[in-house]
């Protein structure tokens, strides 16, 4: 891990694939520690349902709480439900560039995700670190890298949707 960066978290729900895991993959590479669900909550979590985008506002929550990812279906989560604390956040719309969702709006796999909050918070060379992870990780940067920028210099959601709406993502 860098120096100063943000811890990482994650809640194993076995629900996919171990080989499409990203966040396993990211613990091996001694990236992330699984969490459990009840140690969740003191973590900013990222969630697809939140109310709230993260914004580069969210930097000093990150280095102080860390963040805690979900590695499970998003069709079948029983966690994503039910409120799990006020560190809860959504990333806004992104391109997803992982073999399973190739070029699908916002269906991002753990890492993908992990990446975006990261580079939209002000860690943009931790966001490269784990995308060259991936061999398809390059690709998720280059697709949404004019994005990404925007959303990094976003002051808040309003900014965020004018962004999603000047691409027409909204």
């Amino acid at each position: 891990m860098m120096e100063g960066a943000p811890k990482i978290y994650y809640v194993d729900l076995k629900q996919d694939d171990p080989k499409k895991a990203t966040m396993r993959k990211l613990r091996d590479l001694g990236i992330a520690s699984e969490t459990s669900r009840r140690s969740m909550k003191v973590h900013l979590i990222l969630r697809a349902d939140s109310e709230k985008f993260c914004t580069k506002n969210d930097r000093e929550l990150v280095i102080r709480r860390g963040i805690c990812l979900i590695e499970g279906s998003w069709k079948r989560d029983d966690l994503l439900y039910g409120d799990h604390g006020s560190f809860e956040r959504k990333l806004p719309t992104l391109i997803a560039a992982n073999p399973v969702n190739y070029g699908k709006r916002s269906l991002l796999s753990s890492a993908e995700a992990l990446s975006a909050l990261l580079y939209i918070t002000g860690f943009k060379e931790m966001a490269e670190k784990i995308m060259s992870k991936f061999h398809w990780g390059h690709t998720f940067l280059e697709i949404n890298r004019n994005l990404l920028e925007e959303y990094a210099q976003a002051q808040d959601e309003d900014t965020i949707h004018q962004i999603e709406r000047a691409y027409g993502l909204d």
